[in-house]
């Protein structure tokens, strides 16, 4: 299905120009089509210079005879017709050109993505997301109906020109000099300085949008150290700098919009002052209808010639669009290459009884770092059946070792060689179907778990009974069975969208492990695969895979920080800066007293170095052991998010959405009066319009003074003038009030998310990408309300009664015929956008799925490479993208059945008015004058009146858009961090006042303390909790995974209260203080050190006290304190390293040191620590565990940790177990006592 894609490019062939989006057009039926559709979009161009000389010869001879009138009303409707089924024809052609070449295109790129190896996406970081979706839907819009526009328009351009010069080549002439440059130039000059606002305005909104989402995604160090302010702040200023732009982009849009058309009405006065000149002096070279012809002709010519520019561009983009994308489809052909069918066969045997893997003078730079050495001649062997861990500091190596044994990288120097072959002599999709592979980052894919584990086998396919008996023994040996049981839908629970964000990180490591199981490898690499597990769960794990091992078919790599995890493998490698320093059993390592393993286990001792799962309940994770209970937030399906968003909300009316917007805007009220009345304005023109054309009409057939054609030639010029400010008016002051609006609207709703507690973001659909959408997205479309849509539908209101009027005042017998066929007009133009907007939500549709899968996979490249499943998932792109094809297709061909309708049913309406028109003047009911006035009255406002209409579904986004917005700001936090006047709060002086030395604070006392999330309203995490912990004191929180150890921290911070109870700090009830100053008496450090976009210097002193702001002085201090201003220095830019977004631009363990360094810069009376040395390696824990404990003398530290060794020397170590305290003591008497403490030490021990 997909053998045609793969085609390795060549350095010559990569990119391409404009033509070489039409590669995907290779089968014979698409040429066809797009041939087709070329011949009819050129033919499309005569019918309406046609229907121009049809009009000319009816008005010239106007009131014709009866016979005339049959005649040229059947050409008018034949010639009509004709454009109909051409119109139809090219549009449906180029429809589906658009649609197969951005379809084709999109297949090729997923399939070519997914090919390339590790070495392409470190060192062309490619962003596979913009170029599917961006990309591809800009190629699909630059290559479609567009293209058979313009092909029209210049076809159109050319025939017009040849008739307008047969009918009056003067004339013609004049007008070409006068209108094409000029409207050329307005309309040129126009769309490149909207384009470029509005590049501006784009740029500054995703700025803001980048802080909004840094923002929500971290609420809780906002709120934990009132951070709320200065990132609110800092989106304001990128709004307002969006604002800004916006302002300029809307003024520049109406004054080309003014433009536009003053030169169209002044065109009008020139072309029948000019006319009237020469029929004055020569009747013969036409009358009223010649002239009216060619401005109709050159008028619609010139708009074609402005209208260039925008085409012209859309294409250029399509082209750099489509060349990035075929970048990547031409990419050269790499050494790495999973779809290669040469090679050896690797099978079972391959690992089979007396092979052995061996690595010989290797040596390995990441291609990103070519000059810095991973890995430096490294050798060792692995023999089949055995169990060999590899151990060393952070950085030494070893994950690298696990990377070349699946060749993700091929080494630079040595080789490795498997059963006496070199690694690189094997197929590559055989070799890795003999692997797998549970990284230490764990990668779940958007399905059920059942999905996400049967992924990983690699056999020959299997009945489905089979294939679920075979997964749920995985899940039982990577001891994930214990939670998946409990599970409302079991195997079949949804993982969430993103994948995985229903698991915690333990459960999602369970999950990656089943599925390396489920094949049952011969070839079986851990990297840290139970890191972030607790220690029974560990250890159950373990001795699942030694019953594996003591079979003999297996070898097993582990990678651990986590000694106690390796000590009984057969062989054990330690790794240092790239070499092997040592390696052997437990026993003859630790013989060596003083090597490097040695000191490996006695930094150690009992606590493994690894990031363990915690019970910290994010706002997007709602994983914990007891998942039985989360069936609301497991069932949850993805699209459905943004309904649950605010479903408690009353519907919001028109009128109170109207109110709520103009009372955001009410600052601006001048500014919207003004815009009315410059809607009023034009609005109007075709009043004005109708009445000058029908004594022009009526004046140019008939002998009179030019004198008085002259007067109607010059109120010409001043409704050209009129519409100039009108237009430059209501836009640019609509504009100004939507932009203003719009600012309002997304300062406030973040400030109102940021405001929430924790509890209010674990409901369902308030995702931080649902968050975001309301404020950036629904915020933007309450432009629908406010703005041009606003002005022009009071100007299309004006015209369709006003010319209503008009035309029954003049000539209602002919006015009550004509209007009976303003529903077809207005409906043609409702149903002409309607169409469109449904096909664009159709095609979106048909890709949106496609482009979540392909995006997810590419994300976790090394993942997909792993499982080898490279080909199934371009299968699942190819047949999300084809699930929709087909229906889609035949949607389009439908909907531009009515959208040529739309585009020639004025001309049947305008064969119908002649017909009526002339029997009516005939019969001397009406004059021509009369005539001439009604007809453009009623077509021009029943076309205003299609207008409104079509701006329906804005009209309807934005009301949609209003609800979600207002409900937001409605929401009523119950945790206020904007509460004031609390019984016992601080004065800002003493927030900001450094704590008093002479008495030590911080004494907790947790009483009666009873506590229950309310998603999970049957699963208590706490029942009367009693608790006292003395000021100064440090206390360490342990237990097993979902035991409550972290809901401790959550009720200290106040981000949840209890449901009944009392907790109180010095003797005064938590409750009864200000949230912001009571949190200022502490500082968080989470398992997940959440940084924002800037420097480390910056996040480090986001830390400070409320009011203080901390000096680069006080900034080093603190890193110094904590050990990492060894680290920072070395960087290049030292404290100005930008740290990225969420921290992206550092490690793990540097993350984790930052975010310390922000809890003591604060010189908090309670510290409390969440995991906080989880991601560090043995010495860098030890340094900050020494100076933890050096500065928990002055203040009450609480500490929760799964590293034991990290809380030994802690003032009292209480133990936790669902909810209760079952054990309280020093390390000593724990250890004395038989219970779960000691049972947990025992299993960390590595002595």
């Amino acid at each position: 299905m997909l053998n045609y894609v793969r085609k390795k490019g060549t350095s010559k062939n990569r990119g391409g120009s404009y033509l070489a989006l039409f590669r995907p057009l290779q089968d014979m039926q698409s040429r066809l089509i797009l041939f087709c559709g070329i011949l009819l979009a050129v033919a499309a161009g005569a019918p309406l210079p046609i229907i121009g000389v049809i009009f000319a010869r009816i008005i010239d001879a106007f009131p014709p005879t009866e016979d005339e009138i049959h005649q040229r009303i059947s050409q008018l409707l034949g010639v009509a017709t004709a454009y109909f089924a051409i119109t139809w024809g090219w549009a449906s052609c180029w429809g589906i050109v658009g649609a197969r070449i951005s379809r084709g295109l999109r297949i090729q790129m997923v399939d070519r993505a997914l090919g390339m190896d590790q070495t392409y996406y470190e060192t062309e970081c490619p962003d596979i997301t913009s170029r599917l979706t961006v990309d591809a839907q800009i190629v699909q819009s630059g290559t479609a109906e567009k293209v058979g526009i313009f092909t029209q328009s210049i076809s159109y351009f050319i025939v017009a020109f040849i008739v307008g010069f047969v009918l009056n080549a003067r004339l013609t002439g004049i007008l070409f000099a006068a209108v094409i440059p000029s409207m050329a130039l307005v309309i040129l000059t126009g769309t490149t300085v909207l384009n470029r606002y509005s590049k501006e305005s784009a740029e500054c909104t995703k700025s803001a949008a980048s802080v909004a989402e840094g923002a929500i995604k971290a609420v809780q160090v906002v709120q934990a150290f009132d951070a709320f302010e200065y990132l609110t702040n800092d989106h304001q200023t990128h709004l307002a700098q969006a604002m800004e732009f916006g302002i300029l982009k809307a003024v520049a849009g109406a004054v080309l919009l003014g433009s536009v058309f003053f030169i169209a009405y002044a065109a009008n006065a020139l072309a029948f002052w000019q006319g009237s000149q020469l029929v004055k002096s020569d009747r013969s070279s036409g009358g009223a209808g010649t002239i009216y012809a060619i401005v109709f002709l050159i008028l619609d010519a010139s708009f074609v010639i402005g209208q260039a520019g925008p085409f012209i561009q859309s294409f250029s983009q399509a082209a750099s669009a489509g060349r990035r994308i075929l970048d990547l489809i031409d990419y050269p052909e790499i050494p790495i290459d999973i779809y290669s069918k040469i090679g050896l066969p690797a099978s079972q045997e391959t690992f089979g009884e007396g092979k052995e893997i061996v690595f010989t003078g290797v040596s390995f730079s990441y291609p990103a770092r070519p000059m810095e050495k991973v890995l430096n001649s490294v050798s060792f062997r692995i023999r089949t059946g055995t169990t060999v861990g590899i151990v060393g500091a952070s950085g030494s190596g070893k994950s690298t070792i696990a990377a070349l044994l699946l060749r993700l990288y091929d080494s630079c120097d040595g080789c490795i060689t498997i059963d006496g072959h070199s690694i690189s002599d094997f197929n590559l999709a055989s070799l890795r179907s003999a692997m797998a592979l549970v990284d230490q980052d764990p990668a779940v894919f958007s399905g059920s778990i059942y999905t996400n584990i049967r992924d990983g086998y690699k056999g020959p396919e299997l009945p489905e009974v089979k294939m679920r008996g075979r997964c749920v023994k995985a899940a039982k040996a990577a001891d994930a069975w214990s939670f998946i049981e409990l599970l409302p839908n079991g195997m079949d629970t949804w993982l969430g969208e993103p994948a995985g964000t229903k698991l915690s990180g333990g459960q999602k490591q369970r999950v990656c492990l089943a599925r390396a199981l489920v094949s049952d490898p011969p070839l079986l690499v851990l990297d840290e695969a139970t890191s972030a597990l607790d220690t029974i769960s560990e250890q159950s794990i373990l001795d699942s895979l030694a019953a594996s091992r003591s079979l003999g078919h297996r070898i097993t790599v582990m990678i651990a920080h986590r000694l106690a995890s390796v000590k009984h493998a057969d062989n054990i490698i330690v790794m240092g800066k790239g070499k092997v320093l040592e390696q052997g059993s437990h026993e003859s390592l630790m013989s060596n007293i003083g090597g490097a393993y040695y000191q490996l286990i006695d930094a150690q001792k009992f606590a493994p170095d690894a990031s363990s799962e915690s019970f910290f309940l994010d706002r997007n994770e709602a994983g914990v052991e007891k998942l039985a209970e989360e069936d609301m937030e497991v069932a949850i399906s993805p699209s459905s998010s943004k309904e649950i968003l605010f479903q408690s909300s009353k519907p919001f009316g028109t009128f109170t959405i109207i109110n709520r917007c103009l009372a955001l805007t009410r600052s601006k009220l001048f500014f919207t009066l003004l815009a009315l009345l410059g809607s009023l304005a034009t609005g109007g023109l075709i009043l004005g319009e109708s009445i000058i054309f029908g004594h022009v009409v009526q004046l140019l057939n008939s002998s009179v003074p030019s004198g008085q054609v002259d007067f109607y030639c010059l109120m010409f010029f001043v409704v050209s003038l009129i519409a100039l400010a009108g237009y430059v008016t209501s836009g640019s002051c609509f504009g100004l009030v939507s932009e203003h609006l719009i600012f309002r609207t997304r300062d406030l709703s973040l400030r109102t998310i940021l405001r929430q507690d924790m509890e209010w973001f674990m409901q369902a659909g308030r995702s931080t990408s649902s968050l975001i959408s309301v404020t950036s997205m629904d915020a933007g479309h309450l432009s629908g309300l406010s703005g041009v849509i606003i002005g022009t539908i009071v100007s299309a209101l004006v015209s369709v009664v006003g010319g209503a009027i008009l035309a029954f005042i003049v000539a209602w017998k002919i006015a009550i015929v004509l209007f009976a066929t303003s529903p077809v007009v207005i409906s043609a133009g409702f149903l002409r956008l309607r169409v469109l907007s449904k096909l664009e939500e159709k095609n979106q549709l048909a890709y949106t799925d496609a482009a979540s899968l392909a995006t997810e996979a590419c994300s976790s490249i090394r993942t997909v490479a792993a499982l080898g499943t490279e080909k199934v998932t371009s299968e699942r792109f190819y047949r999300a993208v084809d699930k929709f094809q087909k229906q889609t297709f035949r949607d389009m061909v439908l909907g531009n059945v009515i959208l040529a309708f739309a585009l020639s049913v004025t001309y049947y309406v305008y064969s119908l008015a002649y017909w009526w028109g002339s029997k009516q003047v005939r019969s001397g009911n009406y004059t021509t004058l009369q005539f001439f006035t009604v007809l453009p009255a009623i077509l021009f406002s029943a076309q205003a009146a299609g207008q409104i209409f079509s701006l329906a579904p804005d009209i309807g986004r934005a009301k949609g858009a209003a609800s979600r917005v207002f409900a937001l700001h409605d929401q009523k936090p119950t945790i206020d961090t904007t509460s004031a006047n609390m019984p016992n709060s601080l004065s800002p002086a003493a927030v900001q006042r450094p704590r008093d030395k002479g008495r030590q604070k911080g004494a907790i006392t947790f009483q009666n303390v009873s506590f229950v999330y309310q998603s999970r309203p049957n699963a208590p995490v706490f029942t009367d909790l009693n608790l006292i912990i003395k000021a100064g004191e440090t206390v360490a929180l342990v237990g097993r995974s979902g035991a409550g150890k972290t809901s401790v921290i959550n009720l200290l911070e106040r981000f949840y209260d209890p449901t009944s109870g009392a907790i109180f700090i010095d003797g005064v009830d938590i409750k009864s203080v200000d949230v912001k100053q009571h949190r200022t008496r502490l500082s968080l450090v989470a398992q997940d050190p959440d940084l924002f976009t800037g420097s480390i210097g910056f996040n480090v002193g986001l830390g400070a006290r409320p009011g203080h702001i901390a000096t680069r002085e006080e900034v080093i201090e603190a890193c110094k304190a904590i050990g990492c201003h060894e680290f920072i220095s070395s960087l290049p830019d030292g404290y100005d390293t930008q740290c990225g977004i969420n921290g992206s631009q550092l490690s793990g363990g540097q993350k984790q040191r930052v975010a310390i360094a922000r809890a003591f810069i604060r010189d908090p009376e309670i510290l409390l620590l969440d995991e906080a040395t989880s991601a560090l390696d043995s010495q860098s824990e030890a340094q900050i565990q020494d100076a933890i404990f050096k500065a928990s003398r002055k203040r009450t530290t609480i500490i929760v940790a799964h590293r034991l060794r990290s809380v030994q020397r802690a003032d009292r170590i209480l133990v936790f177990d669902e909810g209760r305290i079952v054990e309280e003591g020093r390390h000593e008497d724990l250890m004395k006592g038989g219970g779960l403490y000691e049972q947990m030490t025992k299993l960390q021990y590595v002595g």
